[in-house]
């Protein structure tokens, strides 16, 4: 059965810093979901000797290997035949998987090299995971003792469809006879690590419950699983229920579903629009509406004015106004929302207008001041809000905020 997982992640630009490990942490969350206890996460680069130490630490600690990266055609993959030499086995090609392949390359018209066949090589007695976003295949591979080695593409999305199309599934079905598992996630803002910790003391937990916390600027996420017998659904529903109520609107999302993805839902539900009034994000909230699918359905359009010249000229933002109080100014911000939603006819009008830095700061206007604003028929009001840290991130923290805002004020919407 299987009951401790090893996350071995392969490839020298994750150990040298030229790229994030986000494979790792997916994997992890995954097997988490499921009940499995990820024992370590193992990192090496591709390099022969420190990859074959990797396997052998790798099936010491688990009854579970996954690994990630290293099944392309170049000389620097090394992952498969390393497999095949750390089990005592002989590389076979696969002739289906090496027809497909030269079929995807006739298809898209791109020249066919023999060294793409090592993609089509593995391990003798290996069961082959389909690839349904790239070139590369994974495998499943017993190492023995009843443990198992699961190696996957290193491309993330690739990686995902086949951790979700494939390995879940069969680690869920292994799992039949494990205790039952119920866990769920809740998607936080505005709360601190501490302060979430602390509105939670209550919480009863008992033996059977575990809560686990992740901080991901600009939210916290909240892990709930409840691990036992026939009692285990009772528990999780009633802690479930008290953490919502604990918790209240903090909770913005359980699930998957993003806070973009919430507000559609909203503005679906109560049949209400939106436009935007961008100085500081740049767009980026814009964005951030669009890429949800179906938001042409509420989402009339926006303004990036990112010049005094802009507010005015697109949103009717006075002349007085800006030199009186600054674009940065809660005047300032009044005036982009109601001029949006003047302009474009939307329910509901928001701005945001700020200092995202390095530079431009004052004493009085330090970098990442920012002011927000929503306009809607029988309401206008402005909020000050203080980031700190990088650009990009007061950006995303802007963005944060304008939308987790607007949720509270579209769930009191009557």
């Amino acid at each position: 059965m299987i009951d401790k997982a090893i996350i071995l992640s392969t490839g020298d630009e994750l150990i040298t810093g030229r790229v994030v490990d986000t494979n790792s942490a997916a994997i992890a969350d995954r097997l988490f979901s499921a009940g499995v206890e990820v024992a370590a996460i193992l990192k090496v680069g591709d390099d022969r000797e420190k990859l074959l130490w990797a396997f052998h630490q790798a099936r010491d600690l688990g009854d579970l290997v996954i690994g990630t990266g290293g099944l392309g055609p170049t000389a620097d993959d090394l992952t498969t035949e390393l497999v095949a030499e750390f089990l005592d086995r002989k590389l076979k090609q696969d002739e289906q998987v090496a027809a497909a392949l030269k079929r995807r390359f006739e298809t898209r018209g791109i020249a066919w090299t023999a060294n793409n066949l090592k993609q089509a090589q593995f391990p003798e007695g290996s069961t082959i995971i389909r690839n349904p976003l790239g070139t590369a295949p994974g495998f499943l591979v017993s190492l023995g003792e009843g443990k198992t080695l699961i190696w996957l593409s290193g491309v993330p999305q690739e990686m995902m469809a086949m951790l979700d199309e494939t390995v879940m599934p069969w680690i869920q079905q292994q799992r039949t006879e494990a205790p039952q598992i119920s866990a769920c996630t809740f998607k936080i803002h505005g709360l601190t690590e501490s302060k979430l910790d602390d509105i939670l003391k209550p919480l009863d937990l008992g033996s059977e419950a575990r809560l686990s916390f992740r901080a991901h600027y600009p939210d916290l996420s909240l892990h709930l699983t409840v691990k036992g017998g026939r009692e285990t659904q009772r528990i999780f529903g009633d802690l479930r229920e008290q953490i919502r109520k604990l918790l209240g609107t903090y909770i913005y999302a359980e699930g998957d579903i993003t806070l973009e993805g919430v507000i559609g839902q909203l503005l679906l539900e109560k049949q209400l629009t939106l436009a935007l009034a961008e100085s500081c994000t740049g767009g980026y909230l814009s964005h951030r509406i669009t890429r949800i699918a179906g938001s042409s359905a509420y989402y009339y359009g926006g303004a990036v004015t990112y010049s005094n010249d802009a507010k005015m000229r697109f949103l009717g933002v006075r002349s007085t106004t800006l030199e009186q109080h600054g674009a940065v100014s809660r005047a300032a911000a009044l005036e982009m929302s109601s001029g949006i939603r003047d302009r474009t006819g939307a329910s509901i009008g928001l701005s945001a207008t700020g200092i995202a830095g390095p530079s431009g700061g004052t004493p009085e206007k330090p970098v990442g001041t920012v002011w927000i604003s929503i306009a809607q028929s029988n309401r206008h009001e402005a909020r000050l809000f203080q980031f700190h840290g990088e650009r990009e991130r007061i950006i995303l923290g802007t963005s944060q905020a304008a939308l987790n805002w607007l949720r509270t004020v579209l769930l009191e919407w009557g």
